[in-house]
């Protein structure tokens, strides 16, 4: 290994990135969109860069923007100092030693370790994983906002430029019954024009569940997204095995652990893939190959990621041979702002995979510092 591949330098710094309207979750509302980005550099002056990001603040894992900057700078970065920057997986596997968790905050280092390997190989991020077998991912549209008319004129746009081949709805901030009347009306607005999901975000019990998973049948809704709390897995499998639209496990399968406890459960019958809640790109591939194995389909998740985790998000996808749902991989269009010289291109319903060694992306290097936080 030459020793001008050696790791010479790790940094960070967080951006701050507005979004273009509200976004709502079960929990909260957001209008804003933080990012940890890292740079990784080589001997030879290549560097890789990736990035690490929460859904707009701790509540979904416990992880925050600042909390992971201190965890890279302080422990994560002295640990890889020196190593060779082609040798991914024991550099990872070094980290699992000395850092336990942190997986959102690692996945970032682990995005700027590959885009920095896929670059001194000359090769896309897609073929270090094995090879490509799509070029695009369908991308589903988040609904959010509440407003009946706002979301129907939305989906509307959406359809008609192109962005979107179908819609997910978040539950599970208001009345069980008054979200289920909500959902219909998206419906009856959308005419069968486009496939609509819905995600409680955790916020269901058992029999919540239960009770309310024909209705959405009836009314067409094509999937539900972890409907009870993420621990609740003989709940979750209880749910799928009596559902008659398909159940997707999202927080209930963070790991390949989780991957193959949703599998021998039947927990589900779709994995949402996340980089984040994996740890990195391995370890997502990883959970889709003992996913697949079991007969469960795959789907590409978000956490708002910019174009930089977006790119990353999409050297997955092309791995995968199916994706009977794609994803929802949707940040860049949600944001006001990037950080890339190129941001990921939509069209025809899909986020399209950009061209070029590593991850396919550069840093627009002035968008950066006027969104740096101060």
């Amino acid at each position: 290994m030459p020793e001008n591949s050696n790791i010479v330098s790790l940094e960070t710094v967080i951006v701050d990135i507005p979004l273009k309207r509200l976004q709502r979750f079960a929990r909260f509302d957001a209008r804003a969109q933080s990012s940890l980005i890292v740079r990784i550099r080589c001997k030879s002056g290549v560097e890789g860069i990736g990035e690490s990001i929460v859904p707009c603040g701790p509540w979904w894992s416990g992880d925050s923007i600042e909390a992971m900057q201190i965890m890279v700078e302080r422990y994560i970065a002295p640990e890889i100092i020196g190593l060779p920057a082609l040798h991914v997986d024991p550099i990872m596997a070094r980290l699992a030693k000395s850092v336990r968790g942190a997986n959102f905050a690692k996945t970032g280092v682990e995005m700027a370790l590959m885009d920095l390997a896929g670059k001194l190989a000359g090769q896309p991020v897609h073929v270090l994983l094995g090879g490509r077998a799509r070029s695009a991912c369908p991308v589903a549209w988040p609904i959010a906002s509440g407003d009946h008319d706002e979301d129907a004129a939305e989906m509307n746009h959406m359809l008609e430029n192109g962005f979107a081949c179908a819609f997910k709805v978040k539950m599970g901030a208001t009345e069980i019954d008054a979200d289920v009347a909500r959902i219909r009306k998206l419906l009856d607005a959308l005419d069968g024009r486009a496939g609509l999901r819905v995600d409680p975000n955790e916020a269901w019990q058992e029999t919540d569940a239960l009770r309310v998973m024909p209705m959405l049948e009836e009314a067409g809704v094509e999937l539900v997204e972890q409907p009870v709390p993420r621990e609740q897995m003989a709940a979750m499998a209880n749910i799928t095995a009596r559902a008659r639209v398909p159940v997707m496990i999202d927080e209930g399968a963070q790991s390949e652990a989780g991957a193959l406890e949703t599998v021998r459960l039947k927990a589900a019958h779709i994995v949402s893939l996340k980089l984040m809640k994996a740890g990195g790109l391995r370890a997502s591939k990883r959970m889709a190959d003992i996913a697949a194995a079991g007969g469960l389909a795959l789907y590409m998740g978000t956490f708002l990621e910019s174009s930089l985790g977006t790119a990353a998000d999409l050297q997955l996808a092309a791995t995968l041979e199916t994706l009977p749902y794609g994803g929802e991989i949707v940040g860049p269009m949600l944001l006001a702002d990037d950080i890339v010289t190129q941001p990921i291109v939509y069209e025809n319903g899909a986020a399209i995979l950009p061209e070029g060694p590593g991850l396919g992306v550069a840093l627009d290097e002035d968008k950066v510092r006027s969104l740096t936080r101060r």
